[in-house]
């Protein structure tokens, strides 16, 4: 199968590394220097104090036809990836986003495409333009978006590792908001508190308050079960303790975050549906002023 990889961040340099061991892989990047990187020396993965290589091609243009294309930018870089796409073939095309703020945009895009969306639940950290970290070992989840064929992706299941598993799921709609749940309660408050995970359950008051956005993020996604739903979020704290969420990283490295990705389509929701969500709104701006300060030069 000929995958293309848009997107040479953590998500996508592992997913790059995993696929091309028995696909042909092509990454394609913002930047020329990435491009020309990987091209000639293909993508290297650390694990457990080893290192591993695989070959794969690298672009920085949509320029050759794909069987799939698996897009890993981050939320607030798909405006920029939408028109490539519209200007290619018909293909198959999954999207693999923190949050879900792409959903309002997938409704409302009239394309020709085989839309998929899905969560990535493995630990990864970017070391260089060619190498990530694969930190944690979990799975990517994917489901059909709308009137999509799941059976055009079963070449997928085919190689599966036990590092990199590929697991399909019937319904997309509680297979993000389960991963959306454990941001909304986690991410936003370790970046504006400055805590690592695992202090949102051993600090009383970070619990509690994460506790009201739970009750929150509940009503507006309308989740059945909210003991288990619970139970998920402390259990991913637990287990991630002792790291910095991604929101947080971006705040102190100065980036862009992801909560409109996150909150803002919790807020979008409520708003539609005529729901108050005074925490999230709290959050969303506490976000969004820290994002200022950041550009601020002092």
């Amino acid at each position: 199968m000929k995958i293309g990889i848009i997107g040479g961040g953590s998500v996508g340099l592992l997913c790059a590394y995993y696929l091309s061991l028995h696909h042909e892989v092509t990454v394609v990047t913002r930047r020329k220097e990435q491009a020309a990187a990987i091209q000639s020396g293909g993508v290297r993965l650390y694990k457990g104090g080893k290192e591993f290589s695989a070959d794969c091609s690298a672009d920085t243009s949509i320029n050759i036809d794909f069987d799939l294309l698996v897009v890993t930018v981050k939320q607030h870089q798909l405006q920029s990836v939408f028109p490539l796409l519209e200007r290619i073939g018909k293909t198959n095309i999954l999207f693999l986003q923190n949050g879900m703020g792409h959903i309002h945009n997938l409704k409302d895009w009239h394309v020709e495409h085989s839309i998929y969306v899905g969560i990535v639940e493995h630990g990864a950290v970017r070391k260089s333009d060619t190498a990530v970290d694969h930190t944690g070992v979990g799975a990517i989840k994917w489901s059909a978006f709308d009137d999509a064929k799941p059976d055009r992706l079963n070449i997928l299941h085919q190689h599966n590792r036990s590092e990199f598993p590929i697991l399909y799921e019937r319904d997309w709609y509680p297979l993000l908001t389960g991963k959306l749940i454990v941001n909304a309660c986690i991410n936003p408050l370790t970046a504006l508190l400055q805590v690592k995970n695992g202090e949102l359950l051993t600090t009383p008051a970070y619990l509690a308050f994460m506790k009201l956005v739970f009750q929150e993020a509940c009503r507006i996604l309308r989740l059945e079960n909210e003991t288990e739903a619970w139970e998920r979020v402390r259990t991913v704290c637990g287990q991630t303790k002792d790291n910095r969420s991604s929101m947080l990283v971006d705040v102190i490295e100065g980036r862009q975050t992801e909560i409109d990705a996150i909150i803002g389509y919790l807020l979008k929701e409520a708003r539609l549906h005529g729901l108050d969500a005074v925490h999230l709104e709290f959050l969303y701006g506490s976000i969004k002023a820290l994002e200022r300060n950041t550009n601020k030069v002092f």
